[in-house]
């Protein structure tokens, strides 16, 4: 089913340093996520395959009665 929508899967490894690893492992806590996530999303945002769209949506104001 994913493979329809999304294509072959591919893996991508890579080796990092000890100090990258610990600021990784900070940072991926502060958005809840897991290392692996976080450096996926990282990844997706740089090379542009990924982008959320703005919250265009008008905020409501809360009536004062």
């Amino acid at each position: 089913m994913s493979s329809e929508k999304y294509g072959k899967r591919r893996q991508v490894s890579f080796r990092i340093t000890e100090l990258a690893q610990e600021k990784l492992e900070q940072v991926s806590t502060l958005f809840n996520m897991q290392p692996a996530e976080y450096t996926k999303a990282i990844l997706y945002r740089d090379l542009g395959i990924f982008s959320e769209p703005l919250d265009h949506r008008k905020r409501l104001r809360a009536r004062r009665k």
